[in-house]
């Protein structure tokens, strides 16, 4: 995801002399606050509860993502199901709707996209770069998470998430928003931008029109929301 394409809303805290604590604080207050309209309150004390903080914070391993969001019913998916995969193809898919088609067609793209989520179980885990596909049950459908965890020679680590969302977790979300505008089957949210010194994120949303897109396509959408977010942060300054 780029960390700011067309449309996006930023908000940039620089300091030099102790100001990087500050700008984390009031960083993580909008982001948090902007997550928090994102938990249904129905879901407050469930399971179900949508949170995509641990995708926000520092982390020195993938398996601190795993166990944070092991505490909401996510699990890793170590396994290829077609369930799972069309999800992570439609996970690909807002990078087309903004319109890097390479002058192709939906099917076309959603079908290479497939293969290339097929690609994701075949990975391997190295050192500095480790990729989990993780998913959950919900009263309204199953949910899917891709998470990548990297580490670069400069000691830098980004952190990027993409939900895959069901109909109820969309429908919270789209009720603390202005209404969508569907274009084409979707409608894409402002990119919510923060940068500091040391580090900046990013929160992106796209909701889905499932039953346009169906018709479109003659294929089940298995999302009603693309959730992705990106962290990326200096490791020697920022311990988690």
């Amino acid at each position: 995801m780029s960390p700011c394409p067309v449309g996006c809303v930023t908000s940039t805290r620089h300091s030099l002399h102790g100001g990087t604590s500050t700008a984390w604080r009031a960083r993580r207050a909008m982001l948090g606050l902007f997550f928090a309209s994102l938990a249904p309150a129905a879901f407050a004390a469930s399971a179900n509860a949508f949170e995509a903080d641990p995708c926000l914070s520092p982390a020195h391993h993938i398996s601190v993502l795993e166990n944070s969001f092991a505490e909401q019913g996510w699990a890793v998916v170590d396994t290829p199901n077609a369930p799972v995969i069309d999800a992570l193809a439609w996970i690909g898919m807002p990078q087309y709707f903004a319109g890097d088609s390479g002058g192709q067609t939906k099917t076309y793209v959603l079908d290479l996209k497939r293969k290339t989520a097929a690609g994701y179980f075949r990975k391997k885990d190295l050192p500095n770069a480790q990729t989990r596909i993780l998913n959950r049950k919900t009263d309204a459908g199953p949910e899917v998470l891709l998470v990548s965890w990297l580490k670069t020679s400069l000691e830098h680590i980004n952190i990027t998430c993409d939900f895959a969302v069901s109909p109820d977790t969309a429908s919270e979300i789209r009720a603390k928003q202005p209404p969508p505008v569907y274009k084409s089957g979707f409608s894409r949210l402002p990119t919510v931008t923060e940068i500091s010194i040391n580090r900046s994120s990013a929160v992106q949303i796209v909701f889905l029109d499932r039953a346009a897109l169906e018709k479109q396509l003659n294929t089940k959408v298995p999302a009603s929301a693309i959730v992705s977010t990106s962290l990326s942060y200096n490791a020697k300054d920022i311990k988690p």
